[in-house]
Order: structure tokens, then sequence, then C-alpha cells
């Protein structure tokens, strides 16, 4: 496993880090999940080298952190935490989390994410999403009081953009960002990512697999349930030209013996600016495939080749 600081936090993660969303249990998004499974997940990627963890409370309501509490006992030291603050939970089924990043509720939420997270800090803390209704200097003095108090250790952002960055840096350091980025959403690519490359701030891209469509499994006639339904990348005639990309890439794939999967996941750790790419998992078996992704390099000229195909796929 290759390990890579973290912006200037001085912390080192895997290059791979483990995303615990379907871990939260919601069936609605993610089919049956089983607890311990997904500790034998976590456990698997312990093993395999994978050091960092990413997870939040909106993840099935405080049970993905429940889940990886659990699951990182005797191996605290050993982890990267990461967790996020900034959305409220939902009353009824039918609504949708509010957006709350103002000083009490982010002391309630870090208190309450260390108690499920049976830790005494947490080494990365996020803001989940902006929130327009507090001003960033307030949201910026609760993350500093954390970390005066030794709660949390470094400072990260989750779906800002560059001028909600630029906002939040005027009043302390930012250490790392989490965007949305993969082989079929590239937008951080134009903006985001040099941004960070140019500030010192790590970038942990998140669903680089977008949500399994790049691993090379689905094909044109299968029916989603969950949270691919209510995905327009799943749909109609941009589904089928999504999977068309994924199938030009099996040629390359099969060349260096290994999945689409373990080829995407290598093009977007290798990809400049990005720290660590952080990828869902319910099973072990799903991880060890997804460690492969590491530990070789992809040819200069593949590379190319790859980025000429999603030049044109994007029109660009």
């Amino acid at each position: 496993m290759e390990y890579r600081l973290l912006g200037t936090a001085g912390l080192k993660v895997s290059a791979l880090g483990l995303g615990t969303w379907a871990m939260g249990g919601a069936v609605e998004s993610w089919g049956v999940v089983d607890d311990r499974e997904s500790i034998a997940t976590i456990h698997q990627a312990f093993d395999l080298g994978i050091t960092f963890i990413d997870t939040a409370p909106i993840y099935g309501l405080g049970h993905s952190e429940e889940i990886v509490g659990i699951a990182i006992q005797g191996r605290r030291d050993r982890v990267v935490l990461a967790s996020k603050c900034g959305l409220t939970f939902p009353r009824r089924r039918d609504e949708l989390p509010q957006r709350c990043l103002s000083r009490a509720h982010i002391f309630q939420e870090c208190e309450r994410s260390l108690k499920r997270l049976r830790t005494d800090w947490i080494d990365l803390y996020q803001c989940h999403w902006p929130d327009p209704g507090t001003p960033i200097r307030e949201t910026m003095d609760a993350l500093y009081a954390l970390k005066e108090r030794g709660w949390i250790r470094a400072i990260g952002l989750s779906n800002f953009s560059c001028e909600e960055i630029a906002a939040a840096r005027e009043f302390g350091s930012i250490d790392s960002l989490q965007p949305p980025f993969s082989m079929l959403q590239m937008r951080s690519a134009e903006d985001l990512i040099p941004y960070c490359q140019e500030h010192g701030i790590g970038v942990l891209p998140y669903s680089p697999l977008s949500k399994g469509l790049l691993t090379g499994k689905f094909a044109a006639g299968d029916k989603y349930q969950g949270i691919r339904a209510r995905d327009p990348d799943f749909v109609g005639k941009r589904y089928h030209r999504n999977l068309s990309l994924v199938e030009s890439l099996r040629p390359i794939a099969d060349q260096y013996g290994i999945s689409i999967m373990q080829l995407v996941l290598n093009w977007t750790a290798g990809f400049p600016g990005v720290t660590a790419p952080i990828v869902g998992a319910k099973r072990p078996s799903q991880v060890a495939e997804q460690v492969g992704a590491l530990g070789w390099q992809l040819a200069a000229a593949d590379r190319a080749n790859i980025d000429g195909m999603l030049k044109n796929f994007h029109g660009a």
C-alpha cells in the first residue's frame, strides 16, 4: 500500500480510502447490509493496508459511525479517521437533511460522533456541504475551537466550490477537500483540483466508481433499485453511452491482467493533485479487489490513451 501526506495537515493516509456510506444500512439506498459483514470489510481493509476510513453522521443516521467505532477498537492509533458535520437528521421519512454549520450544531454533532465512534478524537473533520445560512467565520471559529480542545486534528471541506473554499481560508487553513470526481464526472479537474494543488490542499475524491458503474460489472439490460434508480447516469441513452465508455477500457485492463475497476481506480489515484480516492464497500471481497488497483503503474502511453477517450467522451 502506498501512503501519502494529506495537504499540510501532517497526516499520512493510504492512497485508497474506505468509504462507509453503504454500511449505514439504508436499505432504500444500498439494499440489505449486514453489520457483521461491514465490520469484516473494515478489518479486511486494515489487513490490506488501508488506514484511511471515511464516514459521516448522516450515513444511516449514525449507524455507519457506530459500525466504524466497533471495528476500530484496538486499532485506533493505526487509523486515520474522517467524519463530517453540517447535516441535520430528518425527523420524517419524506424529509431531506437540512444544512447547518452553526457553532452550536457543530459542537453537538462532534460530541455525538465521538461517542458513536468510541474515540477521543477525529483525525479529519469535514463540513459535509456548505451552509449559506451560517457565516463561514462562525463555522471556522467552531472548527478551530474543536482543534484546541483536541477533539479533531485537521479540517476539511466537502462539496465546496473554489469561491467557498477561498472564503473559508480567510479564517484559517483548510487541509482537504472531498469533491465528486470520476471518469464520468470530471468537472473537478477544471478548477477544484488545480486550486487545491496551488494551495496545498489534499484532494479526496468520492464516488470514483460512479456507484459501481465504472466497475465493468453492469450490463445494458440490468434494472436498478435504490440510489442507482434515481441517478441519471443509470437511465436511458446516457446509461448506454456510459457503458460504452466502460467497455472501451476493457482491452487496456485485459492487457494488464486486471479488472476494469482496478484500472479505473489506478487512473484516479494517479490523477495529478489527487491524494486518495474514497471507495465504498460492503463486503471484504470488494476491498480485496480494490486494493489490487495499487502497487503498479499505468504506462504513460496507456494513460494518454485513456485521457484521449475521456476527452472525446466529454466533448472537450
